[in-house]
């Protein structure tokens, strides 16, 4: 009988011869390398690796890297090792190299074998050529770039659609020939765009080229945007993937006369590339001809400037996108108010980005009114928002001329409807004006106080006044609420009600804005140093500050500049600032994340919904003068000071009145639990110093 031993031997020797042949069969360059410290021994290469390395009659088994390969390399290859011995993890790359005058492209995975201290003691090395499917993989990348500028870039229309002919994709000159865009046409079926007399034969090429055939129709009747209709010449091609038919390309031609195209062309240009309706350069000519036309038929002319409002907001909060789409929806809902409204053809002009105006002919005021009165109902139906998760309440703002009363030129018509408009804007948003002479006055004196407000900062003439807040438990000091006041050097004192919307509409605020803000701080600063026991201070934050991006980046400088905790300071926020649910919630936390409080300035007069007081870190709200000043002879008012006063103290959050001006609305808040007030009952908005020899 054979010894143990020597069976044994031969199976170990068998295992053995096994191994060395399966990795000398392998294609892939093998190699494993001994790690001592921060060297890596060769211990192993299989054929292919000796061949591509060219270590043929070179002694390297037991040497390190750096004695063996040329020092560039090594240095490349000892890095990767040194990374896999760190990490105790598989690590791949892939690098490239020329031999022989051709690129080759290489993959390779460097694997760490552990022993039973888990200390890394060899790292098998598998690198594999890939030269060939790089190759291939590049030249389809090149074949598609080829293939996306021919589609891309060709004059005719192509429209990629599925095998059941529904469109997946289209190429910017379809734009140019049907007038509709890519999102316009994706998902709608292809016989929508021709004409009935030809979809038998529609259908036919279509079956035809899912065979595999490529088919054409010479003479077949398109359908554009506008109604109108084109003379084509349809070419159907398969596409092919994989040896399977997936779809078809449909190249249509534009065979339609050039008599016909230049009235389409010109028919083209006079149209919004958004709406589709008039653009603002066919104003002029489209009202001359209706006072034309007016003055055969004895009637009047009315021009409404139609103004969505917070559009710029919506804009800046949701994207251009969603503002696009509001006003694709608008003008759509326009056109259907005045059809239905009126017995004329009106045209709708899309004036600027939010603005249309519709131009009709009439001398009735109660109609031109009615007219007013439904397009802004009709706007204010909540719009639900492509990709969010929330409907808008959109309000609009109308301004109303009327021919030959206010103007005999469609200039000064235009002009006194947008003075209107400004005025309706300035007095009450969502609602609409018939043009007065006064507004021409009104609108000279703003255009002058705009120039005046540019230059105020520069000539020192803004300052902050201070308005305590009061505890109505023991009538103690609780906080400041800084207010601008404008002197100007000959004019005097100009109400903030005046500038303040001046400063909105000319963006002039977000400069005021940051300076109101480094006023305060400094103030503050100020008032540590004398050793007061300063309270917080409130500072109003516009719309268009907090929606800048930089606010919190402004204050938290502002903070350090000065030294000041940011517990001390106070933003106050109006609810139509809170438009976007998510963006507001971030800018939000990132000025809580600074210390500082948040207050929600004229609650339960603006747009927002209450379910974002539980999602917003809203620390105060502050009831609205308008409420307060009625409280108590109004049970309306009452009501809703009650229910806000309730809703706070449900969700936690503080509550102050302002506009505080008698006992009795006193005795009313401390009855309902409001402990914090503010108003000309306590003190008027006085000087620093009055605060520090009243309150300090």
């Amino acid at each position: 009988m054979m010894d143990t031993s020597v069976k044994t031997n031969k199976i170990q020797n068998l295992d053995q011869t096994m191994i060395n042949a399966l990795l000398t069969s392998i294609n892939d360059l093998l190699f494993i390398m001994k790690v001592e410290g921060d060297n890596f021994l060769y211990h192993y290469a299989n054929d292919q690796a000796i061949k591509h390395a060219n270590l043929f009659n070179r002694n390297f088994i037991g040497n390190a890297i750096q004695d063996v390969m040329p020092n560039e390399i090594a240095k490349k290859l000892i890095e990767s090792y040194q990374i896999t011995k760190r990490s105790k993890q598989a690590l791949w790359y892939n690098d490239q190299l020329i031999i022989e005058g051709k690129k080759l492209y290489f993959e390779t995975v460097l694997s760490p074998i552990l022993d039973e201290y888990d200390q890394c003691t060899f790292i098998v090395s598998v690198t594999r050529d890939v030269t060939l499917w790089t190759e291939e993989t590049n030249e389809k990348l090149e074949n598609e770039l080829r293939y996306r500028s021919l589609f891309e870039h060709n004059l005719d229309s192509i429209l990629m659609l599925d095998s059941n002919g529904y469109i997946k994709q289209t190429n910017l000159s379809t734009y140019h020939v049907l007038g509709y865009r890519d999102k316009e046409l994706k998902g709608r079926h292809i016989s929508s765009l021709i004409d009935r007399k030809d979809s038998d034969e529609l259908d036919r090429v279509l079956t035809s080229t899912l065979l595999g055939v490529s088919t054409e129709i010479k003479n077949t009747v398109l359908v554009n945007k506008n109604g109108h209709y084109l003379k084509s010449h349809i070419k159907c091609i398969p596409i092919m993937l994989d040896d399977e038919i997936k779809g078809i390309y449909l190249i249509i031609r534009d065979t339609t006369s050039v008599n016909e195209k230049e009235n389409y062309l010109f028919f083209l240009s006079q149209r919004d590339q958004l709406t589709g309706y008039y653009k603002r350069d066919m104003y002029t000519s489209l009202m001359n001809q209706t006072i034309h036309d007016s003055e055969i038929l004895n009637s009047g002319v009315a021009l409404l400037i139609v103004n969505i409002d917070r559009l710029k907001i919506f804009n800046e909060s949701y994207g251009y996108e969603v503002g696009d789409f509001i006003i694709e929806l608008v003008s759509k809902r326009i056109t259907s108010i005045v059809e239905k409204t009126t017995d004329k053809s009106c045209p709708l002009i899309r004036h600027s980005g939010d603005e249309f105006m519709i131009i009709y002919e009439t001398k009735s005021k109660d109609k031109i009114k009615k007219l007013a009165e439904r397009i802004i109902e009709g706007i204010k139906v909540p719009i639900k928002i492509p990709t969010y998760d929330e409907k808008l309440i959109i309000s609009s703002t109308i301004g109303i001329s009327s021919y030959p009363k206010d103007g005999n030129s469609s200039d000064i018509l235009l002009r006194n409807a947008e003075r209107a408009l400004l005025a309706c804007k300035e007095n009450e948003r969502g609602s609409y004006s018939f043009y007065d002479k006064a507004y021409s006055t009104i609108t000279q004196k703003k255009l002058n106080l705009e120039n005046l407000l540019r230059q105020s900062l520069e000539k020192d003439e803004l300052e902050i006044v201070y308005q305590p807040q009061i505890s109505l438990h023991d009538q103690k000091l609780i906080g400041l609420e800084a207010l601008l006041r404008w002197k100007h050097d000959k004019l005097g004192y100009i109400p903030p009600s005046e500038f303040i919307p001046i400063a909105e509409q000319s963006h002039l605020i977000i400069d005021i804005g940051n300076w109101v803000f480094k006023q305060v701080a400094k103030q503050i600063k100020v008032w540590l140093d004398q050793g007061f026991e300063v309270k917080k201070v409130a500072v109003n934050l516009s719309a268009k500050q907090f929606y800048t991006g930089e606010i919190e980046q402004h204050i938290s400088e502002c903070l350090k500049i000065y030294d000041i905790p940011g517990e001390l300071l106070s933003v106050e926020i109006t609810e139509s600032s809170m438009v976007n649910r998510e963006q507001t919630a971030s800018i939000l936390q990132k000025l809580k994340n600074l210390k500082i409080k948040i207050a929600v300035d004229d609650f339960g007069t603006g747009y927002s919904s209450l379910s974002y007081l539980k999602d917003f870190p809203v620390d105060m709200l502050k009831i609205d003068r308008s409420f307060i000043q009625s409280v108590v002879q109004d049970n309306r008012n009452a009501a809703i000071v009650t229910t806000i006063i309730s809703l706070a103290h449900s969700l936690g959050i503080d509550v102050i009145a302002e506009g505080v001006e008698t006992i009795e609305q006193i005795e009313f808040l401390k009855k309902k639990h409001c402990l914090k007030a503010q108003g000309y009952y306590f003190s008027k908005p006085v000087t620093p110093r009055e605060i520090e020899q009243e309150y300090y």
